[in-house]
């Protein structure tokens, strides 16, 4: 990407551009968080598999270091040793790509794209291969490098010199106390580097999620095509459908914390009404529904003591004829009286102590 393009690339990835390239396996991949993985792998198989092939192993040493005479040209011998490593090594190595291969699943890093198969000579191109190993990338990728080393070096240092203590010591030690040391200094050396791969794994995966989204920035007019592209995907029309319902719902139910009354069928129809006294208007409808809409009405007026007047002929004829927002019809003006009476009489007990119930019904 040329330094102008990447000026125009001012505006954050959008989730449909962030799909479409993981879609074409352009994910960000930490080759130090696999490093990490393998050697989790490497410790757990350790520790897991030290108690079943360790006595095989502690037998086998013991008997090539006591001096026992061999029958047969020890070819038995050397056949256990052949099939005790090779089994040893199998395990490790299956252990470790499970371990990676479960890291690699919950970070989505597996994905198959046919066309990174194909033969593509711009993979050689030799000018972005040089940008990409002395630019931004490129030195970010050598810092990590020369840091790990680092912290290799420091941490081998530590460990080699407790060693050295121990070898010091070794005058005093007997050939199976050196067997039954061995391997607490292999679990040493992989907790050691299962430790510095995880810092430098930490490290790395953030710098690549955070260069997988610059990379991907948008200009733009790839957000104004992206947006003319999704207006008319049935699936982003529904979602966007849907979004406005639910927020118009949301919006509507809040009002009715605020209805003087609300006036319902009581299964299938609700109306909630807001009247203020010295207005000079008549009561507005602050929210309607029917069945699933009408209960959380309902239940949004019990929540916040509204009152609620249960006239199912008003109340259907309310939700056939009034627009949330708008006034009542004359006709309605008696029914609703009747509810404004009920609601401010109901009101009132409150005012008194009442904690029962704030719901009637017309005669």
């Amino acid at each position: 990407m040329s330094e102008p393009d990447r000026d125009d690339r001012q505006h954050e990835p959008t989730e449909q551009k962030l799909r479409k390239a993981r879609d074409q396996g352009d994910i960000p991949r930490s080759t130090e968080l696999t490093a990490a993985l393998s050697w989790l792998g490497f410790l757990l198989a350790f520790m897991g598999g030290s108690a079943l092939i360790l006595p095989a192993w502690l037998g086998l040493a013991q008997r090539l270091m006591g001096g026992e005479r061999l029958p047969e040209g020890g070819a038995p011998l050397v056949w256990s040793l052949g099939l005790l490593s090779s089994g040893s090594v199998v395990g490790v190595a299956l252990a470790a790509a499970a371990v990676v291969l479960a890291g690699l699943v919950a970070q989505r890093g597996l994905v198959f794209t046919p066309s990174k198969l194909a033969p593509d000579l711009k993979r050689i191109n030799p000018a972005k291969n040089f940008g990409q190993k002395f630019g931004k990338t490129g030195l970010v990728a050598f810092a990590i490098s020369v840091a790990k080393l680092a912290g290799v070096g420091a941490g081998g240092v530590m460990l080699f010199t407790s060693l050295g203590r121990t070898i010091a010591q070794s005058s005093s030690m007997g050939s199976a106390a050196w067997i039954t040391a061995i391997p607490l200094l292999i679990r040493q050396v992989l907790v050691l580097a299962l430790a510095v791969a995880v810092v430098f794994a930490a490290v790395d995966l953030l710098w690549k999620h955070y260069d997988f989204r610059r990379r991907n920035r948008m200009t733009r007019k790839e957000l104004e095509d992206e947006h003319k592209d999704s207006e008319g995907d049935p699936h982003m029309k529904a979602a966007r459908r849907q979004k406005a319902v639910d927020l118009a719902l949301g919006s509507m139910l809040a009002d009715v914390e605020r209805a003087s009354v609300v006036i319902v069928n009581p299964t299938h129809y609700a109306v909630a009404l807001e009247w203020k006294r010295g207005s000079g208007r008549a009561p507005v409808c602050l929210a309607k529904g029917v069945d699933e809409i009408a209960a959380r009405i309902r239940e949004r007026a019990r929540d916040h003591r509204v009152p609620i007047w249960s006239d199912p002929p008003c109340a259907r004829a309310l939700h056939a004829t009034t627009r949330i927002g708008e006034e009542i019809p004359h006709e309605q003006f008696g029914p609703v009286a009747a509810a404004i009476r009920f609601a401010e009489a109901m009101r009132a007990k409150v005012r008194r102590g009442y904690e029962g119930g704030l719901e009637g019904a017309a005669r």
